[in-house]
C-alpha cells in the first residue's frame, strides 16, 4: 500500500496496523547493511525517516500519552528481509504494552482490525501530511 515515493525510499503503510499509522520505508537501491552506505547517504535516508515520523504525528496529533502526538519508535532491521528498510512505529496512548518493543506483542494485536477502507483513508492523510513536511 504505497504512500509515497521519496528520493531514496518508498514509503508503504505497514501490514501491521494494530498501532495505526505504522509505516515502512524501503530503500530504492538494494543494500543489505546501512553501514555499506556513505554517511551522507545514511543521513539523507534518515531525513526521510524523520519526515515520515513527522507526518504520522501530524495525522495523530492527540493520540499519544497525555493527549499529545504519539511517541515514535524507529527500527532498521534486516533479520528477515535482507534489504535496508525502516519501520516507523507510532506508540499511541491506547498501546497495550507501551514500555516494550512491539515485536513481543501477539501477532493478532500487531495486525489490528483496520479495514481496507480505513487504510486507504489513512494513506490519503499521510500523503497530505508528507506534502507539508518537505
Amino acid at each position: 500500500m504505497l504512500i509515497a515515493s521519496l528520493p531514496r525510499t518508498f514509503v508503504v503503510l505497514g501490514s501491521n496496523q494494530g498501532l495505526p499509522g505504522w509505516c515502512v520505508l524501503v530503500l530504492r537501491e538494494h543494500r543489505e547493511h546501512l553501514a555499506e552506505l556513505p554517511r551522507e547517504e545514511q543521513g539523507a535516508i534518515f531525513d526521510e525517516v524523520a519526515r515520515v515520523a513527522a507526518a504520522i504525528r501530524a495525522v495523530f496529533p492527540n493520540s499519544g500519552a497525555g493527549g499529545g502526538p504519539p511517541r515514535i519508535n524507529y527500527e532498521c532491521l534486516g533479520n528477515q528481509v535482507h534489504h535496508i528498510h525502516w519501520h516507523v512505529i507510532p506508540r499511541h496512548a491506547s498501546d497495550p504494552d507501551p514500555r516494550n518493543a512491539v515485536w513481543g506483542m501477539p501477532a493478532e494485536t500487531l495486525k489490528g482490525t483496520t479495514s481496507d477502507n480505513d487504510k486507504q483513508t489513512l494513506i490519503a492523510q499521510l500523503r497530505k501530511a508528507l506534502d507539508t513536511t518537505k
